[in-house]
């Protein structure tokens, strides 16, 4: 199996690994996610509200391991649900060491005052409340174990504006920031690490795309993030070499972060002679 050496250098393999969203139908960060731990020789959980997503991960993720993916069709705002779900991965595996939580998602982009309250509220649900459930239902597990790894899943929106968003994107995944940091201050002294990553714009590269997006000419590595660039992230930080970090939120996005001009703004504004 591919990776597997790295798998155990970085002490994924053979572990327990749920990654709630891993059909990737978003933009395909989760089941880039799914496919990598397989990779690392981790046994692999997919939890997915789209069976037929999930089990398309599955499939690929059994093309090339013997150690067959499991799906579990869930809707993570679903109190009820997630908790049996919960139940059900703990009895199969005895144990869960790292949950993936790869799900968000938003309706379009709006004035504040144009965003009917259905979609405010549907929204927060989905991006935050459905991370809480999440959280809230495996941590006793990982509590019992004494150990455990928890990302999950913010964004470039929440660390500034959502530019492409209405306000409820931005203002749950901001929430995300936050609330990894509380819940990694609780769950600390159960040697439970949790972090969470703030992904740029990231999709499947797409030359016409990409040169119309004009926060291209604003990233400083001249690329915006594919969904393997946002999987390697989540997995380096549930990973042994991530041991020291918990209660962050590391930004995955080109350097659009820290940019507000494009490159040759950037050397006019300081005077210097543009190539």
């Amino acid at each position: 199996m591919e990776n597997v050496e790295l798998g155990k250098e970085w002490g994924l393999f053979d572990k327990v690994v749920v990654v709630a969203g891993g059909g990737g139908a978003q933009n395909g960060i989760g089941r880039a996610t799914a496919l990598l731990y397989a990779k690392l020789g981790a046994q692999t959980v997919i939890l997915d509200i789209n069976k037929e997503a999930a089990e398309e991960t599955a499939r690929l993720i059994n093309s090339f391991t013997e150690e067959a993916a499991a799906v579990w069709q869930v809707d993570i705002t679903d109190e009820d649900a997630v908790g049996r779900a919960v139940k059900e991965i703990e009895a199969k595996y005895h144990r869960v060491d790292v949950w993936a939580q790869i799900v968000g998602g938003h309706a379009g982009s709006t004035l504040i005052e144009d965003t009917p309250l259905t979609v405010w509220r549907a929204n927060i649900e989905l991006n935050l409340t459905g991370a809480f459930i999440c959280s809230r239902a495996i941590l006793p597990v990982m509590k019992r174990q004494r150990r455990g790894k928890i990302v999950l899943l913010s964004s470039m929106a929440g660390r500034g504006l959502g530019y492409t968003t209405s306000a409820d994107y931005p203002a749950s995944k901001a929430g995300i920031v936050t609330f990894a940091r509380q819940l990694a201050f609780e769950a600390g002294p159960f040697n439970i690490n949790v972090n969470a990553i703030a992904p740029g714009p990231t999709h499947e590269p797409n030359p016409e795309k990409d040169g119309k997006d004009v926060r291209l000419s604003m990233a400083p590595l001249g690329r915006l993030a594919r969904p393997e660039d946002q999987a390697r992230a989540i997995v380096f930080l549930s990973s042994s070499w991530a041991e020291m970090i918990t209660g962050m939120t590391l930004d995955v996005d080109g350097g659009l972060y820290i940019s507000n001009m494009d490159y040759t703004t950037y050397l006019v504004k300081h005077s210097c002679p543009v190539n």
